[in-house]
């Protein structure tokens, strides 16, 4: 009965992780997850200024519409007005070329109507520009 039971020693490869090994990971976790949220975070961001310029486009488009279907339009006009969600909108008409139309008082007229929206953005204002052209024939009466 006098065989010992031997234990030997582990070596260092079979040794448990080291608090130092811990921390590495837990510290190139946190440097991942930091980069990733930040990533969404500017994502967030851009979509949220695309959202809002998909509204002023959307709203530049039904008021340049509006415009030009006013039948009171007349060139060198300038409207201009606030919306309800406060975008400022302003349009303007100028006469662009004039041809001989149905007589000598109802010449052909081409009309640029350009329609400017304004806001305020997120770091300074911000506009954006629509315009279209018009073929007008003035009314017998001269207007």
């Amino acid at each position: 009965m006098g065989d010992r039971v031997r234990v030997r020693p582990k070596r260092r490869s079979e040794a448990g992780v080291s608090l130092l090994e811990i921390l590495i990971a837990i510290s190139i976790l946190g440097m991942t997850f930091t980069a990733i949220f930040s990533g969404m975070s500017a994502a967030l961001r851009a979509a949220s200024r695309l959202d809002q310029y998909r509204i002023v486009v959307d709203y530049a488009t039904n008021k340049l519409n509006e415009v030009a279907l006013d039948p009171n339009l007349a060139p060198g006009q300038e409207i201009s007005g606030v919306s309800a969600s406060g975008l400022r909108w302003k349009a303007r008409t100028a006469v662009v070329d004039t041809r001989p139309g149905f007589g000598p008082d109802r010449p052909l007229q081409l009309v640029r109507i350009v329609v400017e929206v304004s806001w305020q953005g997120s770091a300074r204002p911000q506009s954006f520009v629509l315009q279209t052209l018009k073929l007008r024939i003035p009314s017998a009466r001269g207007t």
